[in-house]
C-alpha cells in the first residue's frame, strides 16, 4: 500500500460514493492563518502588514508614554531650596561686621534690583526669592539695634521660565567689607554646598572687593561671585547650561553689570 499525501484528496465524507466531486476546502476565517503548501511544513508566522489605514509603531490601547523628565527650571528650584539654607547660615556670619559706622562713605548706597537684567525677567512671583529677603532683612537685624539693613533677593528667568540667576544680600552701613565676604563663603559652604576655585576679581569702577567660585550642590556645579563695599553685600548664583562647567569670568562680568545698575545712592 503506497503512503498517501497528507494533503491529498479527504477521503469522502460518509454516505458519498467515492468519485463524487471533491468537497473544496473550507476557507479559513477572516484573520486566520492559511495552511502551508502541500509538502512545506509549518513554519514561523510571517509578520503580517496592518490593516489599510493603520499605522504602526503606535502602542496598544491600554498603554502610556512615559512622563517626560522634569524641567530644568523645577531641577534648579530643588537645588536652590539646598542652597538656601547656606544663604541663611552666611548672613549670620557677616553680621558681626554689618556695624553702625562713623565713615562718611558707609550706607550711602542701596540696591534696587532691575525688573530686567540682559535677556533675563525677574520673577516677582517666586516664592523662594521672597522667602528669602525676608529671612535676610530678619537676620540682618539681629544684635544691632541701631540701624535698619535691607534684605534683597531676586530669581532672574529666561523666556522659558527656567531660572539662571539668583541674587541675594542686602544693604546698610558696612565697616569691613573683605571680612563681610569672608564670612559669607565660609557661611555659604556650611551651608552645604562644596565651594572650589575661589578667587578674586575685578570690582569695577564701584570699588570695594569681588570673588567669584565654584559651588557644587547634588551633583551641580553652580557659578557663584559676591561683591562687598562700605554699603552691601550682594551675592550672584549661576545656573551654567547642561553638561558644562560654570563660566565664572562671565559671571563676574556680570555681577559687575548688574552692579552697576542696582548699586545706587540712597
Amino acid at each position: 500500500m503506497t503512503e498517501q499525501n497528507p494533503y491529498g484528496t479527504p477521503p469522502p465524507p460518509a454516505g458519498q460514493p467515492y468519485g463524487a466531486a471533491p468537497v473544496p476546502p473550507q476557507q479559513p476565517g477572516y484573520g486566520a492563518t492559511p495552511p502551508p503548501p502541500a509538502g512545506q511544513p509549518y513554519a514561523a508566522v510571517p509578520p503580517q502588514a496592518p490593516p489599510p489605514g493603520a499605522q504602526a509603531g503606535y502602542p496598544r490601547y491600554g498603554a502610556y508614554a512615559p512622563a517626560p523628565p522634569p524641567r530644568k527650571s523645577r531641577k534648579m528650584l530643588w537645588i536652590l531650596l539646598g542652597v538656601f539654607v547656606g544663604v541663611l547660615a552666611l548672613i549670620g556670619g557677616a553680621v558681626a561686621y554689618f556695624v553702625l559706622d562713623v565713615t562718611s562713605n558707609a550706607g550711602t548706597q542701596k540696591v534696587v534690583l532691575p525688573a530686567k537684567f540682559k535677556d533675563l525677567s525677574k520673577d516677582d512671583d517666586n516664592e523662594i526669592a521672597r522667602k528669602m529677603e525676608e529671612e535676610i532683612t530678619s537676620e540682618f537685624g539681629k544684635g544691632d539695634g541701631a540701624w535698619n539693613p535691607t534684605g534683597v533677593s531676586a530669581v532672574y528667568q529666561d523666556a522659558s521660565q527656567d531660572p539662571q540667576l539668583i541674587v541675594v544680600g542686602g544693604y546698610g552701613k558696612v565697616l569691613l567689607p573683605k571680612q563681610e565676604l569672608d564670612a559669607m563663603f565660609k557661611g555659604f559652604s556650611e551651608g552645604g554646598p562644596t565651594v572650589s576655585n575661589r578667587h578674586a576679581v575685578d570690582a569695577g569702577p564701584k570699588g570695594g572687593t569681588m570673588e567669584c567660585a565654584k559651588a557644587t550642590q547634588d551633583g551641580t556645579d553652580l557659578g557663584i561671585c559676591a561683591w562687598a563695599d562700605n554699603s552691601s553685600l550682594i551675592l550672584l548664583m549661576q545656573a551654567p547650561a547642561d553638561g558644562k562647567q560654570p563660566d565664572l569670568d562671565k559671571l563676574a562680568a556680570d555681577a559687575r553689570d548688574l552692579r552697576a545698575v542696582s548699586e545706587v545712592p540712597k
